[in-house]
């Protein structure tokens, strides 16, 4: 009875200790603009809209009114200048005559309404949001239509492919931190990975169609920590260590059996960012290769299992809680 009082106390440990480690270890990566910002870790980017009572004859709801149009079109303006792959933002799709109303694109929500005194300029301020993965997603919508158009967009994801939730399967995480003194990477909705001989490893139209809606093709996140810390963070490592220590041989020989599928499959680093944006990632052939390889085991890629993390110098940060990722070599 104690040996499994013991058990549930280590176990306890084991499910609240390592989660709040594994929140600190990563932030989401935010990019702030003039009229938003765009969180690229939780898919979601938002318009900053402001109304005076001074500047509209005193009137709180003329005020209020003004912050919601200009937040209207602030959430516009932050989606026109998303960077859909390496050479195009949303506009300059719309210009190629890609057919794209950003209104019926943009399904926006109110997210938040203050009113801030400022001394003699007291003001409304709103922000709207909206989503660039689910199903109502700028993402899905973009997609839905330009597909069986004639369009300068020929680039489509697996349409029938089947996609799964397990929490079990090893997600990329490629470290592009090291890219800053030759030209950062920056967040696209469809980037790509590709080989030092110019190769495609991780493209659009490689990946699964409802991942890429759930998901999106990649998270963008922080970390302070290096690789060799994320590793030596692993919660399956720690949880391996307490059941050795327990002793528990039906739980162990399960660990060795998880340990075999990798709770994250970690590349170094990309060695470099390339594209006419900087969207695109290259990697060694090394690295391709495994990639590949544990791809057609556990459609880590297909299934859009990709988080990026990059340098805190790119733009601002939120400590927003990052979905638990447990950590294994």
């Amino acid at each position: 009875m104690k040996k499994y009082k013991l058990l549930f106390c280590f176990l306890f440990i084991f499910i609240t200790t390592p989660i709040l480690a594994a929140d600190r270890d990563f932030s989401s990566f935010v990019e702030y603009l003039p009229q938003g910002k765009i969180d690229w870790d939780n898919g979601y980017f938002y318009g900053i809209g402001r109304g005076f009572p001074h500047l509209n004859q005193g009137s709180r709801a003329r005020a209020l009114r003004v912050a919601q149009a200009e937040a209207l079109s602030s959430i516009l303006k932050v989606a026109s200048g998303l960077r859909m792959d390496d050479s195009n933002t949303l506009a300059q799709l719309r210009q190629k005559k890609v057919i794209i109303q950003l209104k019926g694109l943009v399904l926006y929500e109110p997210y938040e309404r203050t009113f801030k005194e400022r001394g003699d300029e007291p003001c409304f301020e709103v922000t709207y949001r909206a989503k660039m993965t689910g199903v109502k997603g700028l993402t899905s919508r973009f997609l839905e239509q330009v597909k069986g158009k004639t369009t300068s967009w020929n680039k489509f994801p697996k349409p029938k492919s089947p996609f799964f939730e397990d929490p079990s399967m090893p997600w990329l995480l490629l470290d592009a931190r090291g890219l800053e003194n030759q030209g950062s990477v920056k967040p696209a909705v469809f980037p790509e990975v590709i080989s030092e001989k110019g190769e495609p490893v991780y493209e659009l139209s490689n990946v699964n169609e409802e991942a890429l809606v759930k998901r999106g093709m990649a998270r963008y996140v922080v970390s302070g920590k290096s690789r060799e810390e994320l590793l030596s963070s692993s919660n399956m490592l720690r949880f391996a260590r307490v059941m050795r220590i327990l002793s528990v041989p039906s739980v162990e020989a399960a660990e060795k059996k998880r340990r075999k599928r990798r709770e994250t499959y970690i590349i170094s680093d990309a060695k470099e960012a390339t594209g006419l944006m900087k969207t695109n990632l290259v990697i060694s052939e090394r690295d391709a290769k495994r990639l590949k390889q544990e791809d057609a085991a556990s459609q880590i890629l297909s299934q859009c299992r990709v988080m990026v993390i990059v340098s805190e110098s790119l733009g601002g940060i939120e400590g927003e809680r990052l979905q638990f990722l447990a950590l294994n070599r």
